[in-house]
């Protein structure tokens, strides 16, 4: 089908402009008497890039690839019954925005996320400590591992030009607190404190929301502080409600915890590691490490130069560290960047001998990414924790379609490596929930025509727990049966056969 593109798609700098335009007339209708901000309506409109990105995809679906392509009739029988099920999560999404002075929801259910940040002045790219983001629409910039989106994308808009992943790591010092978060003292989540103004023990409180950390915190709703503080408090989420390997009332003086934790895949993560420092304010106690894995990781370190902070990777020293007041249980934080290799891989020694406690990741893509399939295969075999988040409950759920499936695949290459027991318990029945994040970020993101939840940071998966919780977990006998072929829809297998390209010769 012949369609014509338009000719004139804004630049993120072109787009910024427009956004801080807008973001004034909401100021104004905010602050003037008898303002009306809520007859602003900043869901995408014709000028903006995102709306033109709908269009075209409204032409495609309308057209034949909706019939017999991959979104035919057998993937919207399949999936129809299901979304009905995610739909019932949108008040939740949209509870947890609301609660926000700034939280709104466009008239199109979604969050115009962009016109909040130019409302704070924090929309930018370098320069723009914490918020610096690559700006145009092009996920993942970095990452030459993707496997790609199924949805057809013909416009896009390059990110701005300069920006990358880390790029303050090639600085000589963090930024302070002010810099880095770019906002009044007030509203910002400090880590220094004057004598007796630092919360309370966080074993002595509940944080299970963002409500209860604001307010342990003390912090005002009015601080846009989750827009990035999801990330640190979703690390917290995967290792201690969904993990269950600590927890902020387990230790204590005479008995601390370390905790070896390895993140993969982080992105814009690399431009405000300080605000993990969050862990160790929550878990009393606790020696966390903190290492850090991925492309853009090796990218940063990769231009590191002497006297920088990312040149500490090369000498195998921490690239930020954070020690608690010692009312707060003076735990400690150490954030690692390993830079010799583009992704984790049990192939590598460094990585499996660096024995993790646990490995978690953030929008993790489980089978949109050829690498992670030999981190899914070493955290069964090894029975290492891992749990990571996914923008949508329907992306989870087909992440965990496919896991079974990539496990049966591979058995045929561990026999001789692994006991005739030892491989039944592999390929034995187990559960991987999935649970609504309550730390995810505020609002719904713009995805064109879908209403479905999805949020950075939004649903939680356990991939592999303790040997305990997978003896006693109650097995979906839907999902898989030693010796029978697993079911799952042709979109599933469709991914796992581009992604059977990677061999684990060397996993004993």
């Amino acid at each position: 089908m012949a369609m014509k593109l338009p000719r004139n798609v804004p630049t993120p700098a072109e787009m910024d402009r427009i956004t801080y335009k807008y973001a004034e007339e909401l100021r104004k209708e905010m602050t003037r008497p008898g303002g009306q901000p809520e007859k602003l309506d900043f869901a995408p409109t014709p000028t903006s890039s995102r709306m033109l990105r709908m269009q075209v995809c409204d032409i495609l679906f309308q057209g034949a690839e909706w019939k017999s392509g991959q979104f035919g009739t057998q993937s919207h029988k399949y999936f129809c019954p299901k979304n009905k099920h995610h739909m019932e999560k949108v008040p939740l999404v949209q509870a947890i925005l609301k609660q926000f002075p700034w939280g709104r929801v466009e008239k199109d259910g979604t969050f115009a996320d962009q016109f909040i940040y130019a409302y704070f002045g924090v929309l930018g790219h370098e320069g723009f400590g914490y918020w610096s983001i690559p700006g145009g629409n092009i996920p993942h910039v970095d990452n030459p591992d993707a496997i790609g989106s199924t949805i057809p994308n013909p416009i896009k808009v390059a990110p701005q030009q300069g920006y990358q992943h880390g790029y303050m790591l090639l600085f000589n010092e963090h930024l302070d607190e002010k810099a880095g978060w770019k906002l009044e003292e007030r509203l910002i989540p400090k880590l220094q404190f004057d004598p007796g103004t630092e919360p309370a023990i966080a074993s002595s409180v509940q944080v299970a929301d963002w409500k209860s950390w604001y307010q342990w915190r003390n912090l005002p709703l009015e601080s846009p502080a989750a827009l990035l503080m999801h990330y640190p408090l979703t690390v917290y989420q995967l290792l201690v409600p969904v993990l269950h390997l600590t927890s902020p009332s387990r230790n204590s003086a005479e008995r601390r915890q370390t905790l070896n934790v390895h993140y993969l895949g982080p992105e814009v993560e690399l431009n405000m590691l300080p605000l993990f420092s969050e862990l160790a304010l929550l878990l009393p106690y606790t020696d966390i490490k903190l290492t850090l894995y991925g492309f853009a990781v090796y990218n940063i370190v990769k231009q590191a130069k002497k006297g920088s902070l990312a040149m500490k990777a090369k000498r195998n020293e921490p690239v930020y560290a954070y020690t608690s007041p010692s009312s707060m249980g003076e735990s400690t934080l150490a954030i690692y960047l390993h830079g010799q290799h583009e992704n984790w891989d049990p192939r590598i020694p460094s990585m499996t001998n660096n024995h993790p406690d646990a490995i978690v990741s953030a929008n993790a893509g489980l089978i949109n990414y050829k690498a992670w399939q030999g981190v899914i295969l070493y955290c069964h075999v090894e029975n290492i924790p891992f749990a990571v988040t996914e923008y949508a409950e329907q992306s989870a759920e087909l992440q965990v379609a496919a896991l079974p499936q990539i496990l049966h695949h591979y058995a045929s290459t561990l026999h001789g490596k692994m006991t005739t027991s030892s491989l039944q318990t592999l390929l034995s029945p187990r559960t991987y929930p999935i649970e609504f994040n309550p730390f995810q970020r505020p609002g719904q993101r713009y995805l064109g025509n879908t209403r479905l939840p999805n949020v950075p940071n939004g649903f939680t998966i356990k991939v592999v727990g303790s040997e305990n919780e997978e003896a006693n977990g109650e097995v979906p006998l839907e999902l898989v049966t030693p010796g029978v072929p697993v079911s799952v829809p042709s979109e599933v297998q469709d991914l796992v056969e581009r992604t059977k390209n990677i061999a684990l010769d060397g996993l004993d």
